[in-house]
């Protein structure tokens, strides 16, 4: 096998580290956020006066005052809750740093201005003259005379003539108005 270049061996030495202290972030937060059974936790106890030999009477504050009440005993702490809050704000801070090392030859992303303008469209490379053959075809085609269909003998004719034409004749089935 190929041995690995000094930047690989690093990198890897790198990736294996932060896979180790992961690894103890992840025990230690485990640990902590894990609810534990309250089985053996005592309770407080509400001394109230009552009919045994002393005067007095043991019972839970909750049982006293509501008795068909139950409390829920695997309730997780507020550490917890407090260590998550802690740990994402932890992880939100070191994450930035952790890239860093783990990508060390990457570019910075400090200068953003264009180093290369990017070329724009190549449709119209001389657009002024396009126009004026564009507008030279159209005063043609408006104002020429030339056969839209030799066999049915259709001849174009210039707008201008044919409007005067229109305009003497009027149209066939169209009311003639009052002269």
């Amino acid at each position: 096998m190929a041995e690995l270049s000094q930047f690989e061996r690093v990198r890897t030495e790198r990736t294996r580290w932060l896979v180790a202290l992961g690894a103890c972030l992840s025990l230690i937060a485990w640990q902590f956020l894990v609810p534990r059974s309250r089985k053996g936790v005592t309770r407080p106890v509400l001394l109230r006066a009552g009919h045994d030999q002393q005067g007095l009477v043991a019972t839970e504050p909750d049982e006293a005052e509501h008795p068909k009440t139950a409390s829920e005993p695997t309730d997780w702490a507020l550490s917890p809750i407090a260590f998550i809050y802690v740990g994402l704000l932890v992880l939100l801070v070191i994450v930035p740093f952790v890239l860093i090392a783990a990508y060390p030859t990457s570019l910075p992303d400090v200068d953003r201005n264009l180093s290369i303008a990017p070329p724009g469209p190549r449709l119209e490379t001389d657009a002024q003259a396009q126009l004026q053959r564009f507008r030279a075809e159209e005063e043609k085609r408006l104002n020429g005379y030339y056969w839209v269909d030799k066999q049915k003998g259709i001849v174009h004719i210039p707008i201008e003539q044919a409007m005067k034409k229109l305009a003497a004749t009027g149209v066939p089935g169209f009311p003639k108005g009052q002269q």
